[in-house]
């Protein structure tokens, strides 16, 4: 496992502990305030994974549109 999937599985760990743990004394406000911020941090990583994969997948076609050029003209100079 690599050490950043460590440091997020320990992250997420130590937060669910701390919103049972706030449920339990009472401490809605908290608990809820921690669930929250486990919402925005899930998407982030969502809004960073999709941000990624347009800017793969804007690579890949640029790419693939710049090899069918190139094979075009290959083929109509000879």
């Amino acid at each position: 496992m690599r050490k950043s999937t460590k440091w997020v599985l320990w992250f997420l760990g130590l937060m669910l502990a701390a919103i049972f743990i706030n449920f339990y004394m009472n401490l809605f406000s908290f608990a809820y305030a921690l669930i929250a911020v486990v919402l925005m941090f899930f998407t982030g990583w969502g809004f960073l994974a999709k941000l990624k994969n347009d800017v793969r997948q804007h690579e890949d076609h640029h790419k693939r549109m710049h090899d069918s050029a190139m094979d075009d003209i290959d083929r109509y100079t000879r």
